[in-house]
């Protein structure tokens, strides 16, 4: 007979946390459950709900790898929560195998006419790879994406390791390691079928990479191009180019997965900053039983409701407001992204959420742009876009004195650092007035970024800034 394993000890802090091995965090343990592949029915949500109310918090936060995790829970509570989770079906009772289960899925490639259909194969991807003995030493932090393509696809979402469907070439596809499908690395074409021993035979090379290199490579986007990294191609690969991933070069926007989709397939809606709280999940939950609805998890700290009828639609739609979602495009919300901050985390210099929600709300030309703004409660940047991505601004909060950073494009970076947070907040809002001073009428985001340099940026904010003092005399 097997017996259950035994508990496993808190994690330490700088792992990636799970439900077998939390985190502590500032405002007890963090619990994260792995993404639930083809998505959450609403029994669970209740659960989850529940969970968060009685041993939690009472929030639930989604995260950029789709997975949806509590914090809040007390040391002497961590045995009660596992036990109550463990009936949503989305809890490992070891450690080790709970962290090798991070395959991200799209949500709804069987409801999107555009897409193909990868949920069996991402159930399939992430069972071999957590069932693969030899993967045992995978760093915690290794991701898998399998995308479907289509409206609400994954191509813009970096993974150290990813499946797209080829463009016009059945159900085959490009196995690429270390970015996005536009950015990755082609390793070989695959077929549904193969995928996913294709996929274990390329993590175990990366492993057996990194026991002969000094230092090894943290990550799998990290080994391409070292020595050895030839092992990940698949057999028969060599000197050959796989074929297109269709629209790998256009950008997923909010627009084509948020609000009612064509044909009422789902509803997409964002609470700002992932975060949504027991009770608002439970009000969400009991509205869909009746109406057979669940709901689908996104890397893009999203939920998309399915199952609802059309003439359903604008109820849910209505309910959604009012429990505080975003279900437009168009909300300025939607712009700004920020780590859980004071109090909720101990290393955070700031209560990142709090000044996010009311800064967004002061650079609407930004916003409406496409600017997006990240507000990092300290140097480890939690959740933040990588450093190369343009377009963003971010509030860094250090002890030593905050940074107000403008990443225009790769290489062309502009920083202010040293600032008290009233300075940070001031710089931004010089940002704001400037932005819409340069930007000529109709001008693309990206262009307008590459068409003004660091040194003229600064000058724009600076007279922006002593503007803004002179009147203050005034």
């Amino acid at each position: 007979m097997n017996r259950p394993a035994a508990p496993q000890p808190p994690r330490v802090r700088g792992a990636c946390p799970g439900v077998a091995a939390p985190m502590a965090t500032g405002d007890g343990y963090l619990l994260r459950l792995r993404h639930p592949i083809g998505g959450l029915e609403t029994a669970a949500a209740r659960v989850l709900a529940d969970t968060a109310r009685r041993l939690g918090n009472g929030e639930l936060e989604l995260t950029l790898r789709g997975n949806l995790q509590l914090r809040g829970v007390a040391a002497g509570d961590l045995d009660a929560a596992r036990a109550a989770l463990a009936p949503t079906g989305l809890v490992d009772a070891q450690a080790e195998r709970e962290a090798r289960r991070n395959v991200l899925a799209a949500p709804v490639p069987d409801l999107d006419p555009e897409a193909v259909d990868v949920l069996a194969l991402a159930r399939a991807v992430s069972a071999a790879i957590v069932d693969e003995p030899a993967l045992r030493g995978l760093p915690a932090k290794l991701g898998v994406v399998v995308d479907g393509g289509g409206r609400a696809s994954l191509r813009g979402v970096p993974a150290d390791l990813r499946l797209d469907p080829l463009a016009g070439a059945g159900p085959r596809f490009r196995l690429a390691a270390g970015g996005t499908a536009a950015t990755a690395t082609p390793l070989g074409e695959v077929s549904a079928q193969h995928a996913p021993a294709a996929v274990v035979r390329t993590l175990r090379a990366f492993l057996e990479q990194r026991a002969v290199l000094d230092p090894p490579p943290g990550r799998l986007r990290d080994a391409v191009g070292m020595p050895g990294s030839e092992a990940l191609r698949l057999p028969g690969s060599e000197g050959e180019t796989p074929g297109a991933v269709a629209h790998a070069d256009t950008p997923v926007r909010a627009g084509d997965w948020l609000g009612v989709a064509a044909g009422g397939a789902w509803l997409g809606a964002v609470f700002p900053f992932g975060v949504i709280d027991a009770d608002r999940l439970e009000s969400l939950a009991a509205w869909l039983e009746p109406h057979g609805g669940g709901l689908r998890l996104t890397p893009w700290r999203a939920l998309l409701v399915t199952g609802v009828a059309a003439e359903a639609a604008p109820e849910l739609q209505q309910l959604l407001r009012e429990l505080g979602a975003v279900t437009e495009p168009a909300d300025r919300r939607l712009a700004a992204d920020a780590c859980v901050g004071h109090p909720g985390c101990a290393s955070a210099h700031i209560a990142a959420r709090s000044e996010a929600a009311a800064l967004v709300q002061r650079m609407p030309t930004l916003a409406a742009s496409g600017m997006r703004l990240q507000v990092s409660a300290c140097d480890k940047r939690c959740g933040a876009p990588p450093r190369t991505e343009a377009g963003v601004v971010e509030w860094i909060a250090r002890p030593d004195g905050h940074a107000v950073v403008l990443r225009l494009r790769p290489g062309a970076v502009l920083e202010w650092s040293g600032l008290a947070p009233a300075q940070a907040r001031a710089r931004i809002a010089a940002l704001e007035r400037a932005f819409a001073r340069q930007r000529n009428a109709g001008e693309e985001l990206q262009t307008m970024l590459e068409r003004i340099g660091p040194e003229a940026w600064n000058a724009a904010v600076d007279a922006a800034l002593c503007e803004e003092d002179e009147r203050d005399g005034d």
